[in-house]
């Protein structure tokens, strides 16, 4: 299979196409804007010597190499794989390509985010690797954070906290007057968000998801002293796929709002390409930054926070 489409079908539409696989008896799900293509496991794997137990091997895709994760060893499932029968999901995010071993893969299933939900204490993963839950027919299916996955095989691929970022530097814009909306389900990255703007001297409030997001703007555009928005937020910072209300539908609904379209709205994604930058364009995106990026956040906030 080989993929070509974006992260949604027709843009701002609340929808995504999730590739539902396997890993022993338990099902998972993977955004197929990610997935690069799935090939058969039963393929040439080249050890790769010293490095993390769950990398498998190495594969020569087309004369890129590439190293395959076996994902039920990561997971810690007690899974023997027949390699004859599984497959290679090759993703690709944050600029990173990587192969993912399953036990099998099943088919492609369009939701919307509005069925997808957050993953209770109690369902969630040893390492909270589950970001969203979603029952399609009788069956449940678990919604993994790949790019949390490859960070802990991988922690230089990871986003860092701010550290050698000089934020004393003169800006044009009085960060301490203020106040960005940053969207985002991860807590591990909304807060490193909520970290580098406060060290840059901005004011915060969060949302953990699009629909959380849209009841605050709503209510604030509400109150009877309204006047305009910068009252309240001068910037949304927001992710792309999140529970409820995805990224793409929340900017679009700000912007055909006509109390709310003039709050500057920046997407930071680890799926930003081209084609999503465009499409973020076309709902009347302000910005759009790719998560490995996050050290140009702030840079970007001053440029349309004034």
């Amino acid at each position: 299979m080989n993929n070509n489409t974006g992260i949604l079908l027709e843009t701002g539409t609340n929808e995504l196409e999730i590739v539902e696989f396997s890993i022993k008896d338990a099902l998972y799900g993977i955004n197929i804007a990610k997935v690069r293509e799935i090939i058969k496991a039963d393929v040439d794997l080249v050890p790769v010597p010293d490095t993390h137990p769950s990398i498998e091997g190495a594969i020569n895709l087309r004369g890129s190499i590439i190293p395959v994760v076996n994902l039920a060893r990561h997971m810690k499932v007690d899974a023997s794989l027949d390699r004859k029968l599984g497959r290679i999901i090759i993703a690709e995010f944050n600029a990173i390509v990587i192969g993912f071993m399953v036990t099998s893969v099943a088919r492609i299933h369009r939701i919307s985010w509005k069925s997808v939900e957050a993953p209770s204490q109690m369902l969630q993963t040893e390492q909270s690797y589950a970001v969203g839950i979603v029952k399609i027919e009788n069956r449940v299916i678990f919604l993994l954070d790949f790019e949390k996955i490859a960070s802990h095989i991988n922690p230089a691929a990871n986003l860092h906290a701010p550290g050698s970022e000089d934020y004393s530097a003169p800006s044009v814009v009085d960060r301490a007057s203020k106040k960005i909306l940053v969207v985002e389900d991860s807590d591990f990255i909304r807060s490193l968000i909520v970290d580098h703007l406060h060290k840059a001297g901005y004011n915060t409030e969060t949302a953990s998801n699009g629909e959380e997001a849209w009841q605050k703007l709503a209510a604030v555009s509400a109150l009877p002293n309204f006047e305009a928005i910068k009252q309240y937020f001068n910037l949304m910072i927001t992710d792309i796929e999140m529970p409820q209300m995805d990224g793409l539908h929340l900017i679009k609904r700000v912007k055909d709002e006509a109390r709310l379209r003039s709050l500057p709205c920046i997407a930071f994604s680890s799926l930003i390409s081209k084609e999503l930058i465009m499409k973020c364009k076309s709902i009347g995106s302000d910005g759009e930054i790719a998560k490995p990026e996050i050290h140009r956040l702030v840079e970007l906030v001053d440029s349309k926070a004034l």
